[in-house]
Formats: C-alpha cells, structure tokens, sequence
C-alpha cells in the first residue's frame, strides 16, 4: 500500500523559516513576483500534480490567478490560522476550494492548553461554509494519541502530519520501529485520511531515499511537497509519482 495523492506545498512561497538559508533566496526568487511561482505551478501540473496547498498571500493568490489563467485547473486546499479565519475563508470561497485545514501551530498551541472545544468552533464553521474540515499537526508523537482520545475526531476529515526517516522537524529524534508503531497505532484509532508534510525532511532527504521510506508506510493517502524550481519539480515528481498508486 502506498499513497493515491500528491500535493504541492507552498512553504518556498511563504519563506518558510525551516529552510535556513535558502528562505532568504526563495525570498528573492519569489516576493512581488507572482509569474516565478506561477511556473512552479504549471510545471507542477505538467507533471500530474493538481492539489495546491494554499496559504494566502498576495503573491500566492496572484500566482494562482495566472496558472488558472493559463489552463490549469486546480483543486485547492486552504490553509488558515485563527487570526485569519474570515479574511482566509473569503478568499478561498474565490477558488475551486475543496478542503480547509486549521494550521499546525494554533491547533497545537490549544491542544497543548487543552482547549480542545476552540479547535471544533472553527472546524464546524469550516463545514458550514461547505469545505471539508481539516487540522494539522506539528508534533505528531505528542499529539495525535490525545486527539485520538478525544472527541476532536468528531469534527474533521483530515489530519496532516510531518513524517520523514529522520523525524527532522518532529517531536522525535528517529523514526523507528517503535516511534513508528506509535504512530501507527494513533492514526488507525482517529480513522481519517492522512497527509503527510515535511517529507523530504527540508532537503536533508534526497527524494529517492524519501519515498523509498514513505511507499511502505500503509497509511498515508496523501504527500504534500513543496517545490522552489522547476528542475526541482521535474526530479522529484518523477521519483513520487513512480510510487504513486
């Protein structure tokens, strides 16, 4: 058994932080130039990717805007924090928007208070609003027993996680057997569709040896990579689609 979904992140679009060095070049290659993502984008859906993870920015909508433009029909998956929730939303209503997850950060920060309650209030708004209800994670090894005990599940649909070999940005040092039991365990009690993040362990992972490691683990439906170059594009995706089911 091996994963059905591919997703492309846009963690190099945001300048996400995890990428050392390499935040500032992204940031070079892609602030106020919508037309650079909008290439990794295409070339994305070229090779057969047609989920986009959506974090809202000015650029990001734009980038998006062309690629729609061009012909490429995408299916988006929002990407909200409670700060944002009706600003996200409504821009996310303008796109062919089929799920929205609550991000990692806030939804672990309430758990971590035990707030569990504040999480459902925005996940019952989300399927008010008529998208698929989802949360993500950070800290997996943490987290994901207590969600499994509570009554959380109840509320969304999908659970996003970071996983890779090393357990790089994980709440673990090493994903073995044991870890990885723990886990599996967790993920067949919450019963949800699984999409997984952080894969290539912020490019530690070179993406043969990546998906080597995540084809044999049964139960991830979903991957979600995030690509700076079209080269970057055509490597990877040739390597993850070759395990794609």
């Amino acid at each position: 058994m091996t994963y059905s979904e591919v997703i492309l992140g846009s963690s190099p679009f945001i300048f996400s932080p995890q990428f050392g060095h390499r935040t500032r070049l992204y940031e070079l290659d892609f602030k106020n130039q919508p037309e650079n993502i909008a290439k990794i984008l295409n070339k994305s859906y070229q090779l057969g990717v047609n989920q986009f993870l959506f974090n809202v920015t000015d650029d990001i909508k734009k980038a998006l805007e062309i690629s729609e433009n061009m012909g490429c029909t995408w299916s988006v998956i929002g990407m909200t924090n409670f700060n944002t929730f009706n600003e996200d939303l409504n821009v996310f209503d303008k796109f062919n928007t089929t799920t929205v997850i609550l991000d990692g950060s806030f939804v672990d920060k309430k758990i971590n208070e035990g707030d569990f309650e504040y999480i459902i209030n925005y996940l019952k708004e989300i399927k008010n609003r008529g998208y698929i209800p989802a949360i993500e994670t950070r800290t997996p090894f943490k987290n994901l027993p207590l969600i499994s005990e509570s009554n959380l599940c109840e509320y969304f649909d999908v659970i996003m996680f970071p996983l890779n070999f090393y357990g790089y940005m994980m709440d673990c040092n090493f994903l073995n057997k044991e870890n990885k039991d723990k886990i599996s365990f967790s993920v067949e009690k919450i019963g949800k569709k699984i999409i997984v993040n952080r894969t290539l362990a912020t490019g530690i992972l070179k993406p043969q040896e990546a998906y080597d490691f995540i084809k044999n683990i049964d139960y991830v439906d979903c991957v979600c990579v995030g690509l700076a170059k079209e080269s970057e594009a055509e490597e990877t995706l040739g390597i993850i689609n070759k395990f794609k089911l």
